[in-house]
């Protein structure tokens, strides 16, 4: 093992480091986004099989 790896605790072996863990707050955020986007392609996609909103006029 060389020098800087002992300097550096937190390097994988294949010299990425690992990442601090998210704070609650920001896990719940990203979970509050995703439902929403989840739910806008749902809608989006039942208005398209009804007719709704067409997709190609004619």
């Amino acid at each position: 093992m060389s020098q800087n790896d002992d300097d550096e605790p937190m390097l994988k072996p294949d010299g990425h480091r690992y990442e601090k863990p998210e704070s609650r707050e920001t896990t719940v955020s990203k979970e509050v986004v995703y439902a929403v986007l989840g739910l806008l392609v749902v809608i989006i996609a039942i208005l398209i099989a009804t007719g709704t909103v067409q997709i190609f006029p004619g």
